[in-house]
């Protein structure tokens, strides 16, 4: 009897090769050691941030922020009480700008640099 075979392993591989992203954010101060550290989205994740928004609804950006950042070390870098403060201290186009970059995808990202 021949071997079942697996089609979902080349799914799995595939995310677990995804790379953690670091982004580097001078405007605040989070450069080099203190780079946000970003791992992939899974759908679980994407579900939760975007369940219930809408086109003009500019809060999952921070959300995305406060749940996907991390230290050098994995630790969590925002709680959801920075949520507050990111709506009245933080400058929108670099809340857009690291929300972008997290979100997006390498591929997409070079993709928009050609333009």
């Amino acid at each position: 009897m021949a071997e079942k075979i697996d089609f979902f392993e080349g799914v799995k591989g595939h995310f677990e090769s995804l790379e953690t992203k670091i982004i580097e954010v001078p405007e605040w101060g989070l450069t080099g050691d203190k780079a946000i550290y970003s791992k992939p989205f899974n759908m679980s994740e994407k579900s939760k941030i975007f369940k219930g928004a809408n086109e003009s609804d500019l809060n999952v950006l921070i959300d995305v922020i406060i749940t996907k950042s991390l230290t050098k070390d994995g630790e969590k870098m925002f709680t959801l009480e920075h949520k507050m403060p990111f709506k009245l201290k933080a400058d929108t186009d670099v809340i857009a700008k690291v929300a972008n970059a997290i979100m997006l995808s390498d591929s997409d990202i070079s993709t928009l640099k050609k333009k």
